[in-house]
């Protein structure tokens, strides 16, 4: 997978994911999102696209099935904490969402401070329509971005819903047209630049840091929990 960078002049921050395909996601390329938002200090907001017409197809699943039950603990494990690394960021983060963002891509986006969203992407937490639970760290971010009266229609069924969809419910922010999902994302990253970074990085610690850290906390257990009855 790579992981490219972009900084422009007013401090905006492109992390581009492409791998040539799907954008399917290994251990590597979370630690390589965290890397990002630990060495590049001068960025004063973040961008998370994906490849033309292609966000993140998810989770690799073939990975999954090659690596076994210690392979996709620590695949989960990888995914927790990078998602509540980029939640918690102090700095305002976009998520530009330039095609599907089903799963893993779904929380992507709720992990970002805004989410724009490619019209005819779908979205959605479709986990149990393939016989997996929820982990807690999907849960918490729902929780922070979905409407209460959808929470649990949407996740107990795993429901899938387009872009206009995703943000009447809460996925998303905002919908473009797939081609201009990035300069749409990157000009709100740079809007919400312009805010004090003082409060903006403060309000942010004070809405997100305690479920973040019961997260973290509890990590390692959860995810053990969910795997245990997958094959070793």
């Amino acid at each position: 997978m790579e992981i490219r960078r972009d900084l422009d002049d007013a401090g905006v921050l492109t992390v581009t994911l492409d791998d040539g395909k799907k954008n399917a996601l290994q251990p590597e390329a979370f630690d390589g999102l965290i890397a990002v938002l630990d060495e590049e200090t001068d960025a004063r907001a973040v961008v998370l696209a994906g490849r033309e017409d292609i966000f993140t197809a998810g989770l690799d699943v073939k990975w999954m099935a090659a690596n076994g039950r210690e392979g996709v603990e620590r695949l989960l494990v990888a995914f927790g904490r990078c998602l509540m690394r980029w939640w918690t960021d102090p700095r305002p983060t976009v998520c530009a969402a330039t095609g599907h963002a089903i799963a893993a891509g779904t929380m992507f986006g709720m992990a970002c401070d805004h989410a724009v969203a490619a019209d005819g992407g779908w979205w959605g937490l479709t986990e149990t329509q393939i016989d997996f639970e929820l982990p807690q760290f999907g849960i918490a971010l729902a929780r922070h971005n979905v409407r209460a009266d959808r929470l649990e229609d949407l996740l107990l069924p795993g429901r899938r819903v387009d872009a206009a969809a995703a943000v009447e419910v809460g996925f998303a922010d905002e919908t473009a047209d797939a081609f201009d999902v990035v300069g749409t994302a990157r000009t709100r990253a740079a809007e919400l630049a312009t805010l004090p970074a003082r409060a903006y990085a403060g309000t942010k610690r004070r809405l997100r840091e305690a479920d973040a850290t019961a997260v973290l906390a509890d990590l390692d257990a959860d995810i053990a929990a969910l795997t245990a009855h997958l094959p070793d």
